[in-house]
């Protein structure tokens, strides 16, 4: 879908939509103004005035809403209609200056250059006798000629000359093709009735309509000539009385006519639903307000289960905030049920839902979440770009692989620091505090730790095409000479990481490692609080410099203190291992010691940009 001067959107760009999509984003950042669109779209509304696009003050004049439909039968469909696989139609509204809104529907379709062709149903006698002369195919009334060339339009498609375009179509003629769209908006959870009312109306429904294999819907055979008979009194009664009056003020006009959409289960209410709890039956609008949310639940559940029974007509269902002031356990029942009624063939649902709810959010794959974002009073969606590549994919759908990382961290957070190592795992919170007074929580970093992840680099192929300007490579310096290490520049390079990033954005660290960039003194205080010797015996600065000419720094330290430890305290011994090494080195670290190590103090200055 896609909105042009509608509401808080200029242009929202295309929007994906799935047979699962979750909006998330800030309150009145436009999440309900996507489900209003396909509702004013699908079941033929207009918009309010105050729906236009208003920047400054100043209120546009038109507004559009654009919706591209995914072929999935198109036998009764006709070819022109369709381009590249899909329908494509514009609703677009016009406001005047006493605020009355005009609308006109237009689709995209191969436009017969023989002009007749796009408009047979409109065609005078004369016009039909020509085209049916032309086309070598014979006349006998209007109405038969209609049929016939609409049929020799179908069979002869390919051959016929076409060029693609927008042009205005009227709403009965396609509408019959689209899905129906179901509402439920925040005020609707607490009323048990409506969505009882919306389920029973489709059982109401099926006994006025059949439906094939597709889902497409036909009136039964018994109800045919009373539809017939219907038009036709009404036909009457507008040649006979209306068209004496309208003709008695615009002489002009010879005849009028009227186009209908008579729907024999439209006429379907449910006025009340009661309960008994042994005292007698009462509304089931008046129970508290614990019971509703119980019952909304249940309502939900028995819908599903009658949705996939029935085989009727595409629905799209539309859920604004479902998860209102339901329970954490509630809400992740409701995810899964709704899951399960999209994800379900037979129920023929596709299913929209905005939500604040964290829990829904980490449960969804992450490719079905949009993410609206709103600046300066205009809203944008952002959502996850090339996951259709099948490594991406795959990680998506079993994100959790990568500790630290849920769909809510993707969307929400500000900054991702990368690196690969249980030491700065544990230092790097501590040294952030300490800088800037604030947790890392707080200011909507993630860190994320690769070490030992095998889907690191469906990862970092994730965040290069959707956050690198929100991502910081915090790797050690060895890992460039080593090419068994993980990550290193030429890995990032093949997986089309920029220069402007690899210079930009990733931090070497350390000579070879992480541990390298902590001084002799501050590892040997360090050593003396955490770990001390017996005695009058202390670390020595000389001891922790002999241990950095050979091998991993980080490793021989550990080994020493290890050796020690045994030799002198025997069971009594606390052994040290590098995360708890990592954190004990950044809590005695002075905020001095820390702002003189380069590598730490360029990193928090890359994350206080990114997050600015």
């Amino acid at each position: 879908m896609r909105l042009l001067n509608f509401q808080c959107y200029q242009d929202s760009g295309e929007i994906p939509i799935n047979q699962m999509t979750i909006f998330i984003g800030e309150n009145d950042s436009g999440k309900s103004c996507i489900l209003k669109s396909i509702d004013i779209f699908l079941n033929n509304k207009l918009p309010d005035p105050d729906m236009f696009h208003s920047l400054n003050g100043n209120r546009e004049i038109k507004s559009s809403i654009i919706l591209k439909f995914k072929i999935n039968r198109d036998e009764e469909i006709p070819k022109e209609f369709i381009v590249d696989g899909m329908i494509t139609i514009k609703k677009e509204f016009l406001r005047n200056e006493k605020d009355e809104i005009i609308s006109n529907i237009s689709i995209n379709r191969y436009l017969f250059k023989i002009d007749e062709l796009n408009n047979i149903s409109d065609l005078k006698a004369n016009q039909l006798k020509n085209l049916c002369s032309n086309y070598s195919l014979g006349y006998s009334n209007a109405e038969d000629a209609k049929t016939t060339l609409a049929n020799f339009v179908k069979e002869n498609f390919g051959s016929l000359d076409t060029e693609m375009g927008f042009s205005s179509i009227k709403w009965s003629e396609i509408s019959p093709l689209l899905p129906a769209f179901e509402y439920y908006n925040s005020s609707d959870y607490g009323n048990p009735q409506r969505h009882v009312e919306t389920t029973l109306r489709s059982i109401y429904k099926s006994f006025f309509y059949d439906y094939d294999e597709n889902g497409n819907e036909s009136l039964k055979r018994e109800y045919i000539p009373k539809k017939n008979e219907i038009e036709r009194i009404l036909n009457e009664q507008i040649k006979e009385s209306l068209k004496e009056k309208v003709t008695s003020k615009i002489s002009k006009i010879r005849n009028i006519y009227g186009e209908y959409s008579i729907d024999f289960s439209g006429g379907f209410s449910l006025s009340d639903i009661l309960v008994d709890y042994g005292t007698g039956p009462h509304s089931i609008n008046i129970i508290g307000e614990g019971s509703k949310k119980r019952l909304f639940l249940a309502i939900i559940e028995w819908d599903k289960e009658i949705k996939i029974k029935e085989h009727h007509k595409m629905v799209i269902r539309g859920y604004d905030e479902p998860d209102a002031s339901l329970h954490y356990s509630a809400q992740r029942e409701m995810y899964y049920t709704l899951h399960d009624l999209s994800t379900n063939q037979s129920s023929q649902v596709q299913v929209i839902i905005c939500t604040h709810s964290v829990s829904m959010i980490d449960r969804a794959p992450a490719r079905i979440i949009n993410h609206i974002v709103q600046d300066n009073g205009i809203s944008h969606v952002d959502y996850l770009k090339d996951y259709d590549e099948e490594d991406i994919k795959e990680f998506l759908d079993s994100i959790s692989e990568i500790s630290g990382i849920k769909n809510s961290s993707l969307f929400f957070e500000r900054c991702f620091v990368i690196f690969e190592g249980d030491t700065e795992e544990n230092a790097l919170p501590i040294i952030y505090k300490k800088i800037v007074s604030r947790s890392i929580l707080e200011d909507g970093i993630v860190l994320i730790n690769l070490e030992g992840n095998a889907s690191w680099e469906s990862f970092l192929k994730l965040l290069n095409k959707n956050k690198r300007r929100a991502t910081i490579l915090f790797i050690d310096s060895d890992t460039q000479s080593d090419q068994s290490r993980k990550i290193t520049l030429d890995k990032l390079r093949r997986i089309n990481f920029d220069e402007e990033f690899l210079n930009n954005n990733v931090i070497l660290t350390g000579t070879k490692e992480f541990e390298d960039i902590f001084s002799d003194e501050l590892i040997c205080r360090c050593l003396n609080t955490c770990w001390p010797k017996k005695g009058e015996d202390s670390w020595a600065e000389t001891e922790i410099s002999v241990l950095r000419n050979s091998g991993k720094f980080s490793d021989n330290i550990i080994r020493c203190v290890r050796r020690y430890m045994n030799d002198h305290y025997g069971r009594e011994a606390r052994i040290p291992g590098k995360p708890e090494l990592g954190k004990k080195i950044a809590e005695i670290a002075s905020y001095e010691e820390i702002k003189g190590i380069s590598e730490l103090d360029l990193l928090i200055q890359k994350i206080n940009e990114i997050i600015r």
